[in-house]
């Protein structure tokens, strides 16, 4: 048995045979947020760290932790904390499989009363061949696409409706996503509209069958790309326009 470990022992028998107590609250979390930074998928589990320390009177020890995913794994000693003592929780984070941000957290639980500390971590994974070409199938340059063809079946004259692609820039660059449009019936926008590497974007489209003419099948092609790049690729967004009947046309007339 260490040293330290031996006296550790006998001060938690005097304290049994004395009747002293422990207390609890008096951990303070020296690095409650753990920022991991840019992750590539095909390098694994990135590792890390956050200290405790033990800022009251009277012996302490952490009874537990719990990592809000099974994705991260977190570490720790159940030795007893003296006052000054610091206590480092350890920590891993899975990227398989998870490209784009992520936010977790630790809980840290001190002694039998529960007193509760949370540890943030947050990142971003850079995704491999493998994870992007299965989540978002599309090349578009230094993007990827979740889709290409959107198929919003048939739709009431008159009507809206929503859908969105979304989409990965595959890249070490910052880039910033555009799009071309001229048809009045399409509403489109981006968020976020800057994408660092590895963050995901998503295009939401909005149709309004309203502004359209025609009844039918009708088919729109918008170009996107990186404002970086040179070439790109098409949206392809098509529906089937139902006509409406002579009492809904008069309906929306006198609504109007």
């Amino acid at each position: 048995m260490h040293k330290r470990s031996f006296l550790q022992y006998l001060l938690f028998v005097c304290l049994l045979v004395s009747g002293g107590f422990w207390a609890y609250g008096s951990l303070k979390l020296l690095d409650p947020e753990y920022n991991f930074g840019i992750i590539r998928e095909v390098d694994g589990e990135k590792s890390g760290s956050a200290r405790l320390v033990n800022i009251g009177d009277s012996v302490t020890y952490i009874s537990d932790v719990r990592p809000s995913c099974g994705c991260t794994a977190a570490y720790y000693s159940e030795e007893l904390l003296l006052p000054g003592d610091t206590a480092v929780i350890k920590f891993e984070y899975d990227p398989k499989g998870r490209p784009g941000n992520f936010n977790k957290t630790i809980k840290v639980y001190e002694g039998n009363a529960g007193e509760r500390y949370i540890i943030k971590l947050s990142g971003r994974v850079l995704g491999s061949e493998e994870s992007l070409s299965r989540n978002y199938p599309v090349e578009c340059g230094r993007l990827r696409l979740s889709e290409r063809i959107i198929d919003l079946s048939k739709i009431r004259g008159g009507a809206g409706r929503h859908t969105f692609v979304r989409m990965v820039n595959q890249s070490m660059d910052t880039i910033t996503p555009e799009w071309k449009n001229n048809d009045k019936a399409l509403s489109i926008d981006i968020t976020p509209k800057v994408l660092a590497p590895g963050e995901i974007a998503t295009l939401g489209i909005y149709f309004n069958s309203k502004f359209e003419d025609k009844t039918g099948n009708v088919e729109y092609v918008i170009p996107i790309k990186a404002r970086e790049d040179s070439i790109g690729e098409d949206i392809i967004l098509r529906s089937e326009i139902i006509p409406m009947s002579t009492s809904e046309e008069t309906e929306e007339t006198l609504s109007e």
